[in-house]
């Protein structure tokens, strides 16, 4: 039975239905491989910070800082709070803080040197908690004695040319010799955070002071703690105000409140401010999840709607069968084992249309995905092709029940229900293609917006290059003239922050008109030349005098910061704070963060020391970059440029959206040809079983245009509901999208109108073409068809 089920069936799927057969092969087989890339997404979306040993034990604290009811939720501590917290606890059995410097660290060997992105600092704990894979030294060690630096293998091999190095000395920033005390394997992808070198804490405090690394106001570092076996999160949670009450200031008691995060919710689930890098978000992966199960969902109402067509003109073979004594049960296995040999040549083209694409999805996603290493992917997919193969073949089954050996000779009406659910199946897949269209469209022109809009400053040609060597700061005016003198430059300005990178500095302020008291705000610490280079609008006051002597500073402030605290005569308030000055100029907003936020108070003022960046505006980009390069080590020795272009900054801050645009827009542009080439491969179908009624018509004088408008009636409803609906579910969802953006894009009504018009062009056009050439054709020839 078997060889005869599997000659039966090649020979009437790629006999005389081949082109259908190929084209729900090639459906099928792009569904399923949209499937499987998506599942390798999203099953290392969900397997962030699982490679430790203690994964479920690691906890990060964080913190929320309240003032006056506005909450400002951090995802760095100070750096008291993890000192005091060795010992305290009974369900805490290690602590780790982490520090990241702003920017990059200058690591140098001899003559070799060069700028580290990936390299932090941290308690000789850190390997306690995080038992990264050593190649050579003592884990538990490493960061125990003074001065020492762990390191990956790829940086040893950078720096030395072997990982061979345990005693060897490193240089950091010109500052310390480090000892290498250990070389460890390189971090996995999928880390929140990803360590190349790793300097023991203790180096802070020669770096910092201890003043600074005991202030309880300072946010800036990550602290974690591994609790004990069977300890309760909560339990421990509970207990964090004891912590503030025995050992911070009244003040931090007030206004913050210590959480704790579980390690592997970082990367889905963590929104802070100044999280280590831009972590994702669980609708991303919904999103995407969604868009391939909607492509393999479409695939199979391809599958079925071709089946259930194509099935009318089986009716004969099936009687035939009957006649010569094929039971129900039989027939019906027979159409069950066509069904999975379509669905065993889908199953295997994906797996092989998958691995040919990795690449693309890796590249657009930032990932490391691999599908011949997910061997747990291969039973769930054999058990998907079975359910499908399964579904798909119970429709012509449950037809061939129906059809009687008496009717071996007669014609076949074609069944309403059938008619019916054919039809149903057409309105999801044009309305799926509609919405696709329409959410695609908004998302792109979405993200587009936030890559070219700039509210309140100008950041075309402007290069931030970051200040290593701070000792010079206060020659920072001769420093910018002799930027200025080269070709190419048009303007330099040094600042501890730059505008729209979301890099700025917080610290509390009060001001002496306002009823609100302290206050977090976002601080720019600029010389006289920053709002000019970026174009920043001053609207009332003066500018800066950097030079000044006064025990007072000169302060700026913007027009959120004047709303915020609602100050009726700004200039000449006193501030106090981080800074005790005057108010001497008001500049109109600019986004300093993401535009996922409204514009938020920000205050600026001069204090030299603090002065980390020196921004530059070029005229002439490749003659400036390379005037720098030149000019550069002689104003800071030892120090080779580093620059990043500024909108190459602020484009990080929309990674997550980016990657997601890109992958999105690629899974739908699958979905819509998967629509598309179902829907012509069913009009085909139904045209031709028309060809006699198209005949007769012509025979009593319809003219082709006529025959045409006549097929297009039949789809005059489908269009209707399919793009009502199409456009009403996009709608509700595309404007809660939007909405999580302060500065977004308008809903025109040519995104709800176009798409439909596109897709309607396209079936049109199709059916046209194929009604064209079917009525071109002498209509004897079909009428003496049977």
């Amino acid at each position: 039975m078997f060889m005869s089920f599997l000659k039966l069936g090649l020979r009437n799927l790629f006999g005389r239905n081949r082109l259908y057969s190929i084209i729900n092969v090639i459906g099928l087989a792009i569904g399923l491989a949209s499937l499987w890339l998506v599942s390798l997404f999203i099953y290392d979306e969900y397997n962030f910070d699982n490679h430790y040993s203690n994964t479920d034990r690691i906890y990060r604290i964080v913190l929320d800082f309240t003032s006056d009811g506005n909450v400002t939720s951090w995802a760095k501590t100070s750096a008291p709070i993890g000192r005091y917290l060795h010992g305290m606890f009974p369900e805490i059995e290690h602590v780790a803080r982490i520090r990241k410097n702003p920017g990059t660290d200058l690591l140098s060997v001899n003559e070799k040197q060069f700028y580290e992105s990936q390299l932090f600092f941290a308690d000789s704990t850190f390997f306690q908690l995080f038992d990264i894979p050593f190649l050579q030294g003592n884990r538990d060690l490493a960061l125990s004695t003074k001065n020492s630096i762990v390191i990956t293998a790829s940086l040893a091999q950078k720096y030395f040319g072997t990982t061979d190095v345990l005693g060897k000395s490193i240089r950091y920033d010109h500052q310390l010799d480090l000892k290498i005390t250990g070389v460890m394997q390189e971090m996995a992808h999928n880390s929140h955070f990803i360590a190349d070198a790793i300097v023991t804490f203790s180096c802070l405090q020669e770096m910092l002071g201890e003043k600074r690394l005991a202030h309880w106001g300072q946010f800036d570092h990550y602290t974690y703690i591994l609790l004990t076996e069977g300890a309760s999160p909560e339990s421990l949670k509970s207990k964090f105000p004891e912590l503030l009450q025995r050992h911070a200031p009244e003040w931090v008691q007030q206004k913050e409140t210590l959480l704790l995060q579980p390690l592997r919710a970082i990367h889905l689930q963590s929104d802070r401010k100044d999280e280590i890098t831009p972590n994702s978000n669980e609708r991303y992966s919904f999103i995407l999840g969604t868009i391939a199960f909607l492509i393999l969902l479409m695939a199979c109402v391809n599958f079925i709607n071709l089946t259930t067509a194509t099935q009318l003109s089986r009716t004969r073979e099936v009687a035939i069968q009957k006649a010569l004594g094929a039971n129900t049960r039989v027939l019906a296995l027979y159409f069950f084992f066509e069904s999975t040999i379509i669905c065993a040549g889908a199953l295997v083209l994906s797996f092989v249309l998958a691995q040919l694409t990795i690449p693309y999805l890796n590249l657009i996603t930032g990932k490391e995905v691999d599908l011949l290493t997910s061997t747990w992917l291969f039973i769930p997919a054999i058990g998907i092709a079975s359910l499908i193969s399964l579904l798909t073949g119970l429709f012509p089954a449950m037809q061939s029940s129906k059809v009687m050996a008496s009717q071996l000779g007669k014609s076949v009406a074609v069944s309403s229900n059938r008619s019916k659910l054919r039809s149903l199946l057409v309105v999801f897949q044009f309305s799926l293609s509609i919405f696709l269209i329409i959410a695609t469209w908004i998302v792109f022109d979405q993200l587009t917006f936030l890559h070219h809009a700039r509210y309140g400053f100008d950041s075309k040609n402007v290069i931030v290059i970051p200040i290593k060597d701070r000792s010079q700061n206060d020659r920072f005016k001769t420093l910018s003239h002799e930027l200025e003198e080269l070709p190419g430059v048009s303007k330099a300005a040094f600042s501890s922050s730059t505008p729209g990178a979301n890099n700025s500095l917080t610290y509390t302020y009060t001001f002496s008109g306002s009823e609100l008291g302290e206050q977090p705000i976002a601080t720019f610490i600029v010389d006289d030349n920053f709002l000019e280079l970026y174009k920043i609008n001053l609207k009332t006051g003066r500018l800066l005098n950097p030079m000044i002597t006064d025990t007072l500073a000169d302060v700026i402030v913007n027009e959120a910061a004047i709303k915020t605290f609602r100050l009726k005569d700004p200039i000449g308030q006193l501030v106090t704070g981080k800074v005790k000055g005057l108010v001497v100029g008001i500049v109109e907003n600019f986004n300093h963060a993401s535009l996922h936020d409204q514009v938020q108070p920000v205050i600026m003022y001069t204090y030299i020391p603090t002065l980390r960046f020196v921004s530059v505006k070029l005229t002439d980009v490749p003659n400036g970059i390379a005037a720098l390069d030149q000019k550069w080590p002689q104003l800071y020795d030892g120090y080779p440029l580093e620059y990043d272009f500024l909108n190459d900054q602020i484009q990080q801050l929309y990674g997550a959206e980016l990657q997601l645009m890109e992958a999105y827009t690629s899974f739908s542009i699958i979905a819509i040809i998967i629509a598309g080439v179902g829907l012509i491969g069913l009009t085909t179908y139904l045209l031709n079983r028309k060809k006699k009624e198209i005949s007769i018509r012509k025979v009593f004088g319809g003219s082709t245009l006529g025959i045409i408008f006549w097929v297009y009636g039949g789809y005059k409803i489908i269009i209707a509901v399919a793009s009502l609906s199409a456009g009403l579910l996009a709608y509700y969802l595309m404007s809660n999208w939007l909405s999580e953006f302060s500065y977004r894009i308008e809903l025109n009504l040519y995104y709800f109108i176009i798409p439909p018009l596109l897709m309607t062009f396209i079936l049109l056009l199709t059916t046209g073409f194929q009604t064209v050439l079917a009525s071109a054709v002498n209509p004897v020839i079909y009428l003496r068809e049977n």
